[in-house]
């Protein structure tokens, strides 16, 4: 039995085909099959980076197979240092008879901080644009007349 993480698992179940079917099709032409090479790196390594290549290894490893690889539940749950809470739910506290007080002590009313006008801006109004003359007496010429050469 195998122990793969889901990270390789989906790096290897992303990269394995596509470099099968690049080297087919690429195979006579070796530097575009190196750019390709280089290209499916950089762009499996993003994919690594959004957590996309767990992904795939997770659905990977659902539907493979039960005895192919060992299954490894416990990868999803973060691991535990110190500033983490412990794994077990805590206990159930006893319930208090206290009753909270029926009237809280009012809080200070926080004051409100001054306002201040918007800044004026200091840039002129652009002037005006004279109407447009709708009121053409002349038609303007749709061509002018061809040129003659002596």
């Amino acid at each position: 039995m195998i122990e793969v993480n889901n990270t390789v698992l989906g790096l290897v179940a992303a990269a394995v085909p596509l470099l099968i079917i690049g080297f087919f099709i690429l195979r006579r032409l070796p530097w575009i099959f190196a750019f390709f090479v280089a290209l499916l790196a950089v762009g499996l390594g993003y994919l690594e980076t959004t957590g996309a290549v767990r992904d795939f290894g997770h659905k990977v490893r659902t539907v493979l197979p039960e005895g192919v690889l060992k299954n490894r539940a416990h990868e999803a749950e973060p691991a535990a240092g110190p500033a983490m809470a412990p794994a077990s739910p805590p206990a159930e506290q006893p319930a208090t008879t206290e009753t909270p007080p029926a009237n809280p002590p009012a809080a200070e009313p926080a004051t409100p901080a001054p306002e201040t006008p918007p800044a004026q801006e200091t840039t002129p109004a652009p002037a005006p644009t004279p109407p447009a003359n709708t009121n053409q007496t002349e038609p303007a010429p749709s061509q002018s007349p061809p040129a003659t050469t002596p």
